[in-house]
């Protein structure tokens, strides 16, 4: 509020004021803006993120063999779909496109789908069906 000569207070402003406020608000809305603007962090994968992410689904398709309880059928498919996420990776390192980056998020997928126990829990050995010293 002005005050007038007289002591008087009145409602209403100085033009120059008005657009002082104006721009401090102004000011103020560009600045929140510009936190919101550009974002940090990027959500598309990399292709070094790829890789830590095959050498993770990796390393679980390991554990899943040391901690037993697989058949050989089931082995042998876990080695099968570890060498097309491999492969895969591969695919994308030497040609990176959407669509090699797309088939190897899902050929890593498919890997970690076959590591997860049915339980959650280990299981114990698989016991072999023929002795392995005659």
């Amino acid at each position: 509020m002005a005050v007038a000569r007289d002591g008087i207070e009145t409602a209403t402003q100085t033009p120059r004021r008005q657009w002082k406020n104006r721009l401090r608000a102004v000011a103020l809305c560009l600045a929140l803006a510009a936190c919101q603007a550009s974002p940090a962090v990027s959500l598309r994968p990399t292709p070094h993120s790829l890789i830590y992410s095959y050498m993770m689904a990796h390393g679980m398709a390991r554990g899943a063999v040391m901690s037993g309880g697989m058949t050989p059928r089931q082995i042998m498919e876990l080695i099968v779909v570890d060498h097309a996420a491999l492969l895969a990776v591969a695919r994308e390192m030497a040609e990176p496109s959407g669509g090699n980056m797309h088939a190897a998020n899902d050929a890593i997928i498919r890997l970690v789908a076959l590591t997860q126990p049915v339980d959650g829990k280990p299981q114990a050995p698989a016991q072999p069906r023929m002795p392995l010293t005659p």
